[in-house]
């Protein structure tokens, strides 16, 4: 722990999230720690690499756009909630994927982030076509001609990110299109439905949210062995306050 505190706290953004997300719900200590050797040991270590890995490729895109229309830590928030719900629910079915899951729900918005900093007049846009019944990936398609789940998956190409994990980022709006990695896909699509139902969702103006329960038989669950896990997802996760990360 102390070595890897030495190569954390030369980033100060990142030192700032991992003490975040060390104090957050998802590990229910009723003690803040304030050091990152603590954090780095109540995390663990297989953690801290994912968190820090994903907190630096989002952090590449939160330059200092005064125009910029969706709110940087909001999506932030929810990409990080929709992380760790992954991985909880990942444990929960015994899947084998489950440490690979936090980096997956990470990064699965990415897509937003790139339209907000580049985009910002566009996508206000957008966001006012929610005012219809159109859903976002609708109305994406219709101002932009594609949508965060494109935008997110070329970049992920280009930065040469693992498979599932770009697989991630375009399916999961759409899960049963998957043909690759559609278990990633899967807990990644029922994460951030969670996370939006019950934590946060990625903007303050969200439609509807389209689940495809097919899901279900990727994952070999049924809906009542769903429900079972959401209330208990609810129990351990949701009365230990607000996420804030």
């Amino acid at each position: 722990a102390a070595t890897l505190e030495k190569v954390i706290e030369k980033d100060p953004a990142i030192s700032a999230k991992l003490l975040s997300v060390a104090n957050s719900a998802f590990f229910g200590f009723q003690t803040s720690t304030t050091t990152l050797s603590s954090a780095i040991v109540r995390i663990g270590f297989n953690n801290v690499k994912n968190i820090a890995l994903g907190i630096s490729l989002m952090t590449v895109l939160n330059g200092e756009r005064h125009a910029r229309v969706l709110d940087y830590m909001r999506v932030f928030n929810h990409s990080v909630a929709v992380g760790f719900i992954a991985k909880l629910f990942s444990q929960k079915i015994k899947l084998s994927i489950a440490e690979e899951m936090l980096m997956n729900g990470m990064l699965h918005d990415i897509g937003f982030l790139v339209l907000s900093r580049y985009f910002p007049d566009t996508y206000s846009n957008v966001l006012h076509a929610l005012s219809g019944e159109k859903t976002l990936l609708e109305a994406e398609e219709e101002v932009f001609g594609f949508t965060h789940s494109d935008i997110g998956r070329w970049l992920a190409e280009k930065w040469v990110l693992p498979d599932s994990v770009i697989d991630t980022i375009f399916y999961h709006h759409t899960p049963s299109l998957a043909e690759t990695n559609d278990g990633h896909v899967a807990v990644v699509h029922i994460a951030d439905l969670f996370t939006t139902k019950n934590i946060l969702s990625v903007t303050e103006k969200d439609p509807e949210y389209t689940y495809e329960a097919a899901c279900l038989d990727t994952l070999n669950i049924s809906e009542s062995e769903m429900a079972d896990i959401e209330m208990q997802m609810k129990d351990e996760l949701l009365t230990n306050g607000p996420f804030q990360f």
